[in-house]
């Protein structure tokens, strides 16, 4: 499909300033960097292939956050992948981030995935909950339980330095 020069600068302007957010959202669902790779590159191509039936060109960031994470589920099932959580990765979760202390992001790795994907979503791109709920495919309430919960295990797991 061909999309014209200014729709496909678009796309790619958008692309480029959301990567860093599509690759910590599929990490934080995979806990992988080549999954969350590929789970990026097959949302993106996804996402090119049906940018033109997009009506308000305006949602590309959110809609690509969400095709990002149902890759990256779909991968996990595909995969059947289970992880213990003494497997948890050691790499940083941004491309390029320089290695320091990442224990708030290591303490986040051990939370259940629904609620590591609120937190991602929530704390570190800053979408409002009516916004997670659209794109994880629930209800705004159940958001912000997940962030409850989510933020009461952080305590847990940070007061006792038991991260990973």
């Amino acid at each position: 499909m061909t999309l014209p020069e200014q729709e496909r600068e678009r796309f790619c302007q958008v692309l480029h300033h959301s990567r860093t957010s599509l690759y910590r959202l599929a990490f934080s669902i995979t806990r992988n960097s080549s999954d969350a790779q590929e789970a990026v590159a097959e949302a993106v191509c996804r996402a090119y292939e049906r940018y033109p039936q997009l009506r308000e060109k305006e949602k590309l960031p959110r809609w690509l956050l969400k095709i990002t994470a149902n890759e990256a589920r779909r991968l996990c099932q595909r995969r059947g992948r289970t992880v213990s959580l003494g497997d948890l990765p050691t790499e940083p979760a941004i491309p390029g981030r320089e290695t320091g202390d990442d224990t708030l992001w290591q303490a986040v790795q051990t939370l259940p995935r629904d609620q590591r994907e609120a937190v991602v979503l929530f704390y570190y791109e800053d979408l409002p909950t009516e916004e997670i709920a659209r794109i994880v495919g629930t209800s705004p309430g159940a958001v912000r339980v997940r962030l409850s919960r989510a933020r009461e295990k952080l305590r847990s797991i940070l007061k006792e330095g038991d991260y990973g």
